[in-house]
């Protein structure tokens, strides 16, 4: 098995999430769903792809920077 180090960067944008505010938990919520969409277009995803949400979401890779 081969080792790497790196970094990738990904880029979510979401149009009409619906969001509760007044919890304090607004931006958790947000951040959690996102990184949920990353995850989840991924081919090997253990999450049920029903909780993909292509209409409101577009993940992008920016930029990936891998070490060998």
């Amino acid at each position: 098995m081969a080792k790497f180090s790196g970094e990738v960067t990904f880029k979510v944008t979401f149009k009409d999430l619906g969001v509760p505010v007044g919890f304090g938990m607004t931006n958790a919520i947000i951040f959690h769903e996102c990184a949920t969409q990353v995850g989840l277009n991924t081919p090997w995803s253990r999450v049920e792809k029903i909780y993909k949400k292509d209409k409101r979401f577009k993940v992008e890779i920016i930029d990936k920077k891998i070490n060998f």
